[in-house]
């Protein structure tokens, strides 16, 4: 009989391990040149992701942000993405490149699938979502959703990376 629990328990683990890959290999993304960025190719910094869109009336806002938290975070373990939830064919990379301003220090991505997107939103999907990964790649907190002009937003932001940089 223990070697019936074993094997149970062993068939657990495996499937177990199958679904941990099976989330990882979900989470990819393509940067506007073509290049594929997965999740674990994140791993090893602090990652901020911003999700947003071409519909996001406050999508330039948010990457200037992301530009003013670039810079102050330049030369440290910290990458920041702005990742846009449409498809090819729901916008362009000319009309992604208008709606969100020039970045020279914030990489565009795409989640047109929307998987990661909804993998970090959940049910309480809206746009846009900041989500920051420790470099471990597990999500540090609660997903930020909406942006208010209002609040610290960068401050905030950066708080929270410096807290995960201290831990590192």
């Amino acid at each position: 009989m223990p070697t019936k629990s074993k094997t149970i328990i062993a068939g657990i683990a495996l499937m177990l391990c199958l679904v941990g890959t099976a989330a990882a290999q979900d989470l990819t993304f393509t940067a506007l040149g073509g290049q594929t960025v997965t999740a674990s190719s994140m791993r090893g910094k602090v990652t901020v992701l911003l999700f947003s869109g071409v519909q996001d009336p406050q999508s330039r806002d948010g990457a200037r942000a992301l530009e003013t938290l670039a810079d102050r975070f330049r030369g440290k373990p910290v990458q920041i993405y702005l990742v846009s939830v449409n498809s090819p064919a729901e916008a362009s990379n000319d009309q992604l490149k208008s709606a969100f301003g020039a970045t020279s220090s914030v990489l565009v991505l795409r989640d047109g699938t929307q998987a990661a997107f909804k993998k970090f939103s959940g049910k309480r999907a809206q746009l846009p979502t900041v989500v920051v990964l420790d470099a471990q790649g597990n999500a540090s907190g609660q997903p930020r959703g909406g942006f208010n002009p209002n609040t610290d937003f960068v401050n905030d932001l950066a708080s929270i990376i410096d807290g995960l940089l201290a831990n590192k």
